[in-house]
C-alpha cells in the first residue's frame, strides 16, 4: 500500500500534537512493514520523517506557522501534487482535510475541545475549525482518535458510527520506563532537586490550570501541612508571566522550582526522581505526560476528567480541577499516606504496554488495510 502523510502543519511549537506525530511516524516502517509511505513536510517537518528505504519525503516550501498560507495551499495546489503519488490514501493528523481530496482519507483527532470549550478560541479559528472538523467527518474514509474518550465525543457530539473509527493512541517510547538510582541521583544534583517533590509536566496553557494547584499548594502551607516542593516543567504558551506572578504573591518561591526544556532521554529521570505527580488540567486530549509517569512508576493523582478517568485504575486519586480545595485534599491525603501503591505501578505498567511502539503502529497499519479493504 502507498500511503501518503500530510505533515504540512506540524511545527515543533504545536507540542503534544508534534510529539504524537513524531513517535508514530517513528513507529512505522522497518522490515516487516510493506507500505510505502510518501511524506509531504515543510521545513520543519521534514526532521519527522525516517530514514528508511520505504519513507520518502516530498519537501513543500511553505511557511507552516502560517496557518491561512498552509490551508491555502492545502486547498489548491495540494490535491493536484498528491495526485501525482498515485495514493492509495492520504492521512491528515489535524483532525481536518481539505475540500478536495483525490485519495481517500484517514483523519486523527485528538480532542474536540473547539465544541467542548469553545471560548477557548478565537472566532475565526473556532469557525474554522468547527466546519472542517465536520467536513472530516462527513467525507473521511476513517477517523482515528487517540483515545476511547476522544471516540466516544466524535458520537456524541458528531454523530460518528464506532465502525467507521480505530483508536490510534499515543505511543509511550521504551525510554520511558524506572530509571535506576545512580542515574536518578546524578539527575537530582544537575538540577538541585530535593528527595521528595511534587511534579507537574504541562507546557503553561490557561486550562492546564497551574493557577488553581498554587493555590492549593498554598492553603496546604497556610495550614502547616508542609507539602513537598512543587517543580514545573513546561514551555510557555502565554501563562508562564502569570504564574510567575503568582508565586512571588504566594510567597512560593522557595517551594516551587521551574525546570528547563530537558532533553526527551532527560524525562523518564525526571518522572523517576518525583515523589508523584499532580496532574490538575482542565482539558485532556492525550495526557502525555501521565502516560509518561506511569511508564516511569510514579504514581499520579490527576483531574476528575473523561479521558482521565480511562486511566482511573492506574492513578492513585481523581479531583475536582476547579476546585481549590479539592486538589489540596487530594495533595494532603497522598502526602498523609502509608500505603506504598506497589499494584498500581504494576497495574501501570501494564497498562502502558497498549501505548508502546510496535502495537500501536500495527493498530494504525490495521486501520490504513481496513480503509483499502473498504475501496476495493
Amino acid at each position: 500500500m502507498k500511503v501518503g502523510l500530510n505533515l504540512l502543519h506540524a511545527i515543533p511549537s504545536i507540542g503534544g500534537g508534534w510529539n504524537y506525530i513524531s513517535r508514530l511516524v517513528s513507529a512505522l516502517g522497518g522490515e516487516k512493514d510493506k507500505n510505502i509511505y510518501v511524506c509531504f513536510v515543510n521545513p520543519k517537518s521534514a526532521a519527522l520523517v525516517p530514514s528508511l528505504p520505504n519513507f520518502k519525503q516530498v519537501l513543500v516550501n511553505i511557511n507552516a506557522a502560517s496557518r491561512s498560507q498552509r490551508i491555502l495551499y492545502e486547498n489548491t495546489v495540494f490535491p493536484q501534487l498528491v495526485k501525482n503519488y498515485h495514493l492509495d490514501l492520504m492521512h491528515w493528523f489535524a483532525a481536518t482535510q481539505a475540500f478536495v481530496n483525490t485519495v481517500p482519507s484517514v483523519v486523527t483527532f485528538y480532542d474536540l475541545q473547539v465544541f467542548d470549550n469553545p471560548l477557548m478560541f478565537p472566532v475565526i479559528k473556532r469557525m474554522y475549525l468547527q466546519v472542517m472538523m465536520k467536513y472530516a467527518v462527513q467525507h473521511a474514509a476513517r477517523l482515528l482518535p487517540m483515545s476511547y474518550t476522544t471516540a466516544l465525543a466524535l458520537s456524541q457530539n458528531l454523530g460518528v458510527d464506532r465502525e467507521q473509527m480505530s483508536i490510534i493512541p499515543a505511543i509511550v517510547s521504551s525510554t520511558f520506563q524506572p530509571a535506576d538510582n545512580e542515574r536518578v541521583t546524578e539527575f537530582r544534583l544537575k538540577y538541585r532537586l530535593p528527595n521528595k517533590f511534587w511534579l507537574y509536566v504541562a507546557h503553561f496553557y490557561t486550562h492546564k490550570n497551574h493557577l488553581r494547584l498554587l493555590n492549593a499548594y498554598h492553603e496546604l502551607k497556610m495550614k502547616g501541612d508542609n507539602p513537598w516542593p512543587l517543580v514545573l516543567r513546561g514551555d510557555d504558551h502565554g501563562m508562564l508571566t502569570s504564574v510567575q506572578e503568582v508565586v512571588r504573591e504566594l510567597s512560593l518561591q522557595d517551594d516551587v522550582l521551574f525546570v528547563p526544556r530537558l532533553d526527551e532521554g532527560e524525562l523518564p529521570l525526571l518522572y523517576s526522581a518525583a515523589t508523584a505527580m499532580v496532574y490538575p488540567s482542565q482539558y485532556e486530549g492525550g495526557a502525555m505526560p501521565v502516560l509518561e509517569a506511569i511508564a516511569c512508576g510514579c504514581p499520579v493523582i490527576a483531574s476528575k476528567n473523561p479521558l482521565l478517568e480511562e486511566y482511573s485504575t492506574v492513578v492513585v486519586n481523581l479531583f475536582d480541577p476547579l476546585e481549590v480545595s479539592s486538589i489540596a485534599q487530594a495533595l494532603f491525603q497522598f502526602q498523609q499516606s502509608k500505603s506504598n501503591y506497589v499494584d498500581i505501578r504494576q497495574r501501570g505498567l501494564k497498562r502502558i504496554l497498549d501505548h508502546r511502539p510496535g502495537y500501536v503502529a500495527e493498530q494504525l497499519r490495521q486501520a490504513y488495510l481496513h480503509v483499502q479493504m473498504d475501496v476495493i
